[in-house]
């Protein structure tokens, strides 16, 4: 076999090998899109659930602020009278409900900012 020959197929087969690198590259770019682009989609769908979600938890903080204040004013009025809150009450105390409460609110409030999309 001739060198001229020999290196054409050479030369061939290199340009065979760099198309299908160019065929992998054009395919791994488009995956790769719409992959960033649905994680992006569904950050921005979490988003929207965790602003929902925050204000929920903002209302309940304010109600179950309202709730403890009218819960001690009540508790105090059983005081001056001498008698024990009745067992009932203080299972329903709202104190450990507005911990919570509060806690979550101050994570989600925490995680609302660190959100970069869109």
């Amino acid at each position: 076999m001739s060198q001229k020959k020999v290196s054409k197929m050479l030369f061939s087969n290199q340009e065979k090998v760099e198309l299908a690198l160019v065929d992998d590259l054009k395919q791994i770019q488009k995956e790769s899109s719409k992959a960033y682009v649905d994680y992006i989609d569904d950050m921005d769908t979490s988003k929207g659930y965790l602003s929902l979600a925050k204000k929920k938890a903002t209302k309940a903080v304010q109600l179950l602020k309202e709730s403890v204040k009218l819960y001690d004013e009540v508790e105090s009025k059983f005081k001056e009278l001498g008698v024990d809150v009745p067992s009932e009450l203080k299972k329903q105390t709202p104190k450990d409900a507005l911990a919570e409460a509060e806690k979550d609110l101050n994570m989600m409030t925490t995680l609302f900012s660190q959100f970069k999309v869109r």
